[in-house]
C-alpha cells in the first residue's frame, strides 16, 4: 500500500531521528507538535508514540526498520533460510 504524502513525511521524519540525519525544521516541529518526537539534553529521540507510529507506517510501506534493541526485545527471531535449504529439508 502506499503511503500519503502526509505519511510519507512523517515516516521519512521518523527515520532521520532514528538514524541521526538531519531534516528540515518544519517537519521536527512537526513531530514534536504531535507527540512522536521528545528532546532530551538537546537531543531529538522517539517517543513511545513515535516508535508506534514509526512501527505502522513501515509495515504500511511493507518496511521492516527497527533499532537493534527493538529486535532483541523478547520476540523470537525468525529463521530466514535460503531456498535451497528449504528445498532440502521438504525433500527429507
Amino acid at each position: 500500500m502506499a503511503l500519503s504524502k502526509t505519511q510519507t513525511r512523517r515516516l521519512g521524519g521518523i527515520l532521520s531521528i532514528m538514524f541521526g540525519d538531519s531534516m528540515p525544521s518544519e517537519v521536527l516541529t512537526e513531530l514534536i507538535k504531535e507527540g512522536y518526537v521528545e528532546i532530551v539534553k538537546d537531543k531529538a529521540l522517539l517517543s513511545q508514540k513515535g516508535m508506534d507510529e514509526k512501527r505502522r507506517l513501515c509495515t504500511l510501506a511493507g518496511l521492516n526498520i527497527a533499532y537493534s534493541s527493538e529486535r532483541n526485545s523478547g520476540e523470537a527471531p525468525q529463521e530466514n533460510k535460503d531456498i535451497s535449504t528449504k528445498a532440502a529439508d521438504s525433500a527429507s
